[in-house]
């Protein structure tokens, strides 16, 4: 940094008329110049600037230029703002007569040299100084100039082609240069698609900020489906006719293997899906044009309406017969008095010519679909029996509820109420069943199986006889409203508790005591084990 200050000092020097002055003037005279590259100024830098200058005062001039009566600033417009909120009243500055070219130029070259300049806005003073009239710059030439390579300039230049969105998010420093230079590099439609895959979908620490990706895997995300490989399209990549208005691939910017000064050395690709597929949709025109006969297919396994392509299932791909696949094991393998010319319409094959069998009544391509559609009928007709059979066993079992309702008449006998108590237990969750077995003072075979616990509290309808089944389901109920621990108007637990006159808040004021009673004891153990290791750690001493 400190070899290109050195350079940009000096080509500054030299873009500057010699006549110029050192003076100090009043903040009042001082204007701001419209063409100033950097818009955009750090809060807190610039607090820290304005700290600086009230303790040391300004440290270097700013570079300004008499223009109607006024001093513009070309180079110092944080200084300057800088200065008016530390309270000065006069700067000193370097006062050159500069043409607006030249203070374009100095501009750019004494902002590049500065702190928290904007990649963007360093475009920007790069783009200016190009457009400048009678300037007669290049890349190359603005390149050597500000003491960098021509590379460097021509990707800062490709940042202005980003859309309004993805410049917004990369000044609001919500991506890297990294990130907005992938995406600049794409077309303007797909470039809101690739900003929202700079972000992983989860939010920072404190849920301030969307989390960012890494470069690597925006940069896979683009190849995997936006960059498109010209090594091998149907094609010819010299072609200016095919798509007139988008000229040949062979001398296009956006292509990679072309345009290596922005994309490096990388696959041949075309960075434009648009233009790409229009040359592909021209290409299967032409085909179709001089081959009428031509069949036209798609991947997909829908036909589209009044359209002449051929869905996925009309259709068989005939390919070479692979090695070690074995003599035409595979229908797409076999050759048969039906194959025709076809093109691919869509997919990674588009605009490639094939050969393809469409009729379906061709027993070497269509014979296995053939079989499987026999097969499918099959499945349907075993389907629709099996939902048969299970519609009649439906009307059957509320055949019997309604028969057996009409038989069941209270009191209920002793063998209902075991029906009634079998259910109850056997709707209780295994750590319900366990605390009832609890309740009766059961005990499991094994020692710790937990299984066989829940399995003997399920089984007490078996042995209980007379009222002590009524008093099994009652509990049994009484055990799953006490799990629910969730308020509620219609509380049936408190319901029967006021039915047998419990007095709820005497056990409320109990429960509270005993937890009291129970996180004081645990207090007093905590201090006593800390005393005990405190002292064990003197007598070590």
């Amino acid at each position: 940094m400190l070899e290109i200050k050195k350079q940009a000092d000096a080509s500054t020097a030299g873009t500057m008329n010699s006549l110029s002055e050192y003076r100090t003037v009043p903040l009042t005279e001082l204007v701001e110049s419209p063409t100033n590259p950097r818009k955009k100024f750090d809060k807190e830098s610039l607090g820290e600037l304005i700290e600086s200058i009230r303790s040391k005062g300004i440290l270097s001039p700013l570079v300004v230029r008499p223009v109607n009566g006024y001093f513009e600033i070309v180079a110092g417009a944080r200084r300057f703002r800088a200065a008016r909120r530390a309270g000065l009243a006069e700067v000193p500055v370097r006062v050159t007569e500069l043409t607006d070219a030249e203070a374009a130029e100095v501009q750019a070259i004494e902002n590049l040299i500065r702190a928290d300049l904007h990649p963007f806005e360093e475009a920007r003073a790069f783009r200016a100084i190009l457009e400048r009239e009678g300037t007669n710059y290049t890349i190359e030439k603005l390149a050597a100039q500000i003491g960098k390579s021509g590379a460097f300039v021509a990707r800062r230049l490709k940042l202005l082609d980003l859309i309004e969105p993805v410049a917004n998010a990369f000044l609001s420093r919500q991506i890297g240069i990294e990130h907005a230079l992938l995406i600049a590099r794409l077309a303007s439609d797909v470039q809101e698609q690739a900003l929202a895959r700079c972000f992983d979908g989860y939010f920072t620490a404190d849920n301030s900020e969307r989390a960012l990706v890494p470069v690597s895997r925006l940069q896979e995300w683009i190849e995997r489906n936006v960059y498109l490989s010209l090594k091998s399209v149907p094609f010819s990549k010299g072609d200016e006719t095919l798509v007139p208005e988008t000229g040949n691939c062979t001398n296009c910017p956006k292509r990679t293997g072309f345009n290596t000064l922005l994309f490096g050395e990388t696959d041949d690709a075309c960075s434009d899906a648009q233009c790409f597929n229009r040359k592909l949709e021209a290409h299967i025109a032409q085909r179709v044009a001089k081959m009428p006969a031509l069949v036209q297919i798609s991947t997909s396994y829908r036909a589209k309406d009044e359209t002449p392509v051929l869905p996925r299932p009309q259709y068989v791909e005939v390919v070479a017969r692979k090695k070690g696949i074995g003599k035409d094991t595979l229908p797409e393998h076999k050759l048969c008095s039906h194959l025709t010319a076809a093109i691919h319409t869509d997919g990674l094959e588009k605009g490639r010519l094939v050969k393809v069998c469409a009729n379906p009544e061709c027993k070497v391509h269509f014979g296995n679909r053939q079989k499987e559609e026999e097969q499918q009928l099959r499945w349907k007709a075993e389907r629709q029996a099996a939902n048969q059979k299970a519609k009649q066993t439906a009307t059957l079992r509320h055949r019997v509820l309604a028969e057996v309702l009409k038989r069941a008449k209270p009191p209920f006998r002793e063998e209902e109420l075991r029906l009634v108590a079998q259910f109850a237990l056997g709707t209780l969750s295994h750590d319900l069943a366990c605390r009832l077995a609890k309740r009766h003072g059961l005990e499991p075979a094994t020692k710790g199986q937990d299984w066989e616990l829940a399995e003997k509290a399920r089984s007490l309808y078996k042995t209980a006889e007379g009222t002590a089944l009524a008093a099994l389901i009652f509990e049994a109920m009484l055990l799953a409203l006490a799990a629910n621990t969730t308020e509620s108007k219609d509380d049936l637990l408190a319901d029967a508790a006021k039915l047998y006159k419990v007095d709820v808040r005497a056990l409320r004021k109990e429960t509270e005591k005993a937890e009291r009673e129970k996180m004081l004891k645990r207090k007093a153990t905590k201090a006593q084990k800390a005393k005990a290791t405190g002292k064990a750690k003197q007598a070590d001493k």
